[in-house]
């Protein structure tokens, strides 16, 4: 973290036996080492108030998007996407049958039948 080389950290290790004693290092050390915890601590604390809030925004946006699939607007985007003219849809739908007589034949082979039956009626009959 600090970047110490083994040069540095002897230097610093001779000032602290100059300066604060053999008798008094041992103790030192042990403050310095419950700061260093207590600064752990602190650092693993906001950590996890970091990844509490990401994990909250994370499940905002998920019931977000689960609330539009339960809406439905997906379905719809992507049945628009694939069949945009409706086609399929309508491949599979069932035709409707009503009971009434069809109406008047458009075919060719009907309009035929009907042009050979008509003569045979108009055609006098010998007395």
């Amino acid at each position: 973290m600090f970047d110490l080389s083994w040069t540095e950290i002897l230097l610093i290790g001779t000032a602290a036996i100059i300066f604060i004693g053999p008798k008094e290092l041992p103790n030192a050390l042990r403050t310095a080492g419950q700061w260093a915890g207590k600064a752990r601590g602190l650092a693993r604390e906001f950590q996890s108030s970091v990844d509490d809030m990401v994990r909250e925004s994370d499940i905002a946006k998920i019931k977000d998007e689960v609330g539009k699939l339960g809406s439905g607007d997906l379905q719809r985007q992507i049945e628009q996407s694939i069949d945009p003219k409706g086609e399929i849809d309508k491949a599979f739908s069932t035709p409707e049958f009503s009971l009434e007589s069809p109406p008047a034949a458009a075919s060719p082979a009907a309009s035929e039948a009907t042009a050979i039956a008509a003569p045979a009626e108009t055609t006098p009959k010998p007395a």
